[in-house]
């Protein structure tokens, strides 16, 4: 199947067939590119996360001292 995504002979887009050495190199211990992608990403959802939980307890704090 890898060989009808991406034949050795041909790489439709640049960078995808590990031909680069950064690919080579990251494949060697085993970290792909969409990992570093992801890892990039993971501080970004963190601060939603915060702010989600921060959401949750101003409506929290705001309903506990309406009724009480």
């Amino acid at each position: 199947m890898a060989n009808k995504i991406c034949p050795k002979e041909e790489c439709p887009v640049v960078g995808t067939c590990e031909k680069d050495i950064v690919s080579k190199s990251l494949a060697k211990v085993g970290v792909c590119r969409s990992m570093l992608i992801t890892l990039a990403l993971l501080p970004f959802s963190w601060d939603g996360v915060v702010w989600v939980a921060s959401a949750f307890k101003s409506i929290w704090d705001a309903a506990t001292t309406a009724v009480g």
